[in-house]
């Protein structure tokens, strides 16, 4: 079972997730009829916000996302244009697979991020070859990352204690514990 606080974060996180993806799928797919573009703005917030875990407070989340959606775009172009060639898009798949295994290296953010960027690339390998759907794609892309960012800010959750604070009660529990038992 997940702990009661842990439980309001991850549903606060499906939240955010869900209207980002709602808000992005319906209107293009039902309203400008563009099935690529609404199945790549739902793929966006699912991917950088469920299956990414990105630390830090919402505003931090969002400026992460805003600076990987130019990598996203480059991912999903160089899967689709790679996705002509089952072997052009293994060897592909073999080379992000690697850069982005070394993005820990920057520290938890870009390290957090990395999964979803993968999964763009993965997203536009998937048949059929389509390159004539780039610009569809890419816009879906665009709308669902920045839904996300939004709802990010827009739907934060609540602060955490600061480093200090936490420091502090873990000082005090210590001196607690270390405390004689009669005094």
């Amino acid at each position: 079972m997940i702990a009661r606080p842990q439980r309001a974060t991850v549903l606060r996180r499906a939240v955010r997730v869900t209207v980002a993806a709602s808000v992005g799928f319906y209107p293009l797919l039902y309203g400008a009829g563009l099935p690529v573009a609404a199945l790549y703005a739902l793929f966006a917030p699912i991917a950088m916000g469920l299956l990414s875990v990105v630390p830090g407070s919402g505003p931090q989340r969002s400026s992460v996302m805003l600076r990987a959606l130019p990598p996203a775009l480059v991912l999903a172009t160089l899967g689709t244009l790679l996705a002509v060639d089952t072997w052009a898009a293994v060897g592909g798949m073999l080379v992000i697979g690697f850069l982005l295994a070394f993005t820990a290296v920057a520290g938890p953010r870009p390290a957090g991020i990395a999964p979803g960027l993968q999964l763009f690339y993965i997203l536009a390998c998937f048949p059929p070859y389509a390159p004539d759907t780039l610009v569809e794609r890419l816009a879906g892309l665009t709308a669902g990352a920045l839904l996300l960012a939004a709802c990010e800010i827009l739907l934060p959750d609540p602060a955490a204690p600061s480093y200090r604070e936490r420091l502090a009660d873990a000082l005090d529990e210590a001196a607690r514990g270390a405390a004689p038992a009669g005094a």
